[in-house]
Parts: C-alpha cells; structure tokens; sequence
C-alpha cells in the first residue's frame, strides 16, 4: 500500500514538472527581421566596435519576453550579453560574461560609459573584476552598474550609479 501511494506520488509530481519545464512555443517570441536587425544595430551603437554577434535570441522568462544579443568583443575582451525588452527594444540588462574585461561600451539614455563606472569601482576597491552588470535595480529605483570585485582574497560588491557615477553602495 505504501508503495502504491510513493508510486502515485511519484507520478503526479513527474507531471507537474513536465507541465512547468514545458516550452510553449506559441507564447516564444518571433524573430522576426526588422526586430532582429534593430536589437543587432542598437548593441553595435552601443559597443563601438566591430564586435562580432555571436547568438541571437528570443527568450520568454516569467512571461516577460525579451531579447538576448552576445557579442564576442575584439580582442581579449571577452564576451558580454546584452539584453532587451521584446516589446518595445529598450534596453533590460548588459553583462559582462568572460574575462577580460577590457572594452568599451556606451549605454542610452544618458548612462555614463562602462569604463567610466569600471575605473570608479575600482577607485573604491582595488582588485580584480570576476563580474559586471549594467541593470535597473528596482529597490533603489535607478540605473545601476555592479561590480563583483575580488581584492585581497575577499569579493566585494561595489554598485554605482549609471547616471551620475556616484558609488551607491560597497559590501563585502
């Protein structure tokens, strides 16, 4: 009887996993060219250099569909990802994925350049960069670049502001 009631459960749970992990290719954003070719041009602006597009995507995460552009950077550069809203282009989140990271990129809407925000975190901790991101944090309602920040054997979190350049916060 035990072993009928594991099995069961067993059963019911599989089929709630397999219904969530799902993919509904109806409800998947479309690729379509002219979206595609502005997301492509918008991330080309904004790298200022002849970095290479190596995937281009459509993803739908928690209903909020949205692009996904990787660019190899020239050089050593590395990798950085560059994220956009399907639903009107606008710009979601950059990040830096690979080492180094030694590039430029100029962000819209008025947001100081990743070299600019890099150069100031590294102004208040001194140490290697394992990971950076460009995204609006919510609970402080503002455009922010983060730093993950390996000094010293310790990883520091140092946040600026993406409109001025003020440091908003360092924690370790």
């Amino acid at each position: 009887m035990l072993f009928r009631i594991s099995l069961i459960g067993i059963i019911i749970s599989s089929i709630f996993i397999f219904a969530a992990c799902k993919n509904d290719s109806s409800t998947a954003p479309d690729l379509s060219g002219n979206d595609q070719a502005a997301v492509i041009q918008k991330t080309g602006n904004m790298t200022k250099s002849n970095g290479q597009v190596s995937v281009m995507s459509a993803n739908q995460i928690n209903n909020g569909a949205h692009w996904e552009v990787k660019v190899d950077m020239p050089g050593d550069g590395g990798i950085v990802k560059f994220e956009y809203f399907v639903s009107n282009n606008e710009l979601k989140e950059i990040k830096g994925l690979t080492p180094s990271f030694n590039y430029e990129i100029e962000p819209e809407n008025g947001l100081i350049n990743y070299s600019s925000a890099k150069q100031t975190a590294l102004n208040a901790v001194s140490g290697g960069i394992i990971e950076w991101k460009l995204e609006f944090d919510l609970s402080d309602n503002m455009w922010q670049y983060r730093f993950d920040i390996l000094s010293n054997g310790s990883e520091w979190e140092v946040r600026i502001n993406a409109n001025n350049g003020n440091v908003v916060r360092v924690k370790n």
